[in-house]
């Protein structure tokens, strides 16, 4: 399923492959553009990705969920070539707000890890 138009995303070349309903994914293959000076993912291209994926699992056609917190941890690095998934699902749903737990994967191996916190607006 697919959802409005990200025009931050395509800048980075982010296919946001889901959207909504508190689960999405953003998937990407690392460029040279998203490197920093020691030759890996640049930290604010990968919590870019992680940001993207939290935004689609926040929305959908009843919700705007606005994004209020996100916290990332990174694991290993990313280098050019890399298939990049970060997948962003819904762990607790509260009163106005959800929290969610969003995992950037190469493969099977985990490269960065986020929790993020949307308030939800009615449309």
């Amino acid at each position: 399923m697919s959802g409005p138009r990200d025009a931050f995303a395509a800048t980075l070349g982010v296919d946001v492959v889901g959207y909504g309903g508190g689960r999405a994914e953003a998937r990407v293959t690392v460029t040279d553009d998203h490197l920093n000076p020691h030759g890996t993912a640049h930290g604010s291209f990968l919590f870019s990705l992680a940001g993207i994926a939290l935004a689609a699992a926040a929305n959908d056609a009843e919700h705007s969920g606005v994004v209020s917190a996100v916290h990332v941890d990174y694991v290993r690095p990313a280098r050019a070539g890399d298939a990049l998934v970060a997948t962003a699902e819904v762990a607790e749903r509260l009163a106005r707000e959800d929290l969610f737990v969003i995992r950037v994967t190469h493969g099977d191996e985990l490269v960065a890890r986020a929790n993020g916190r949307a308030n939800r607006r009615t449309r």
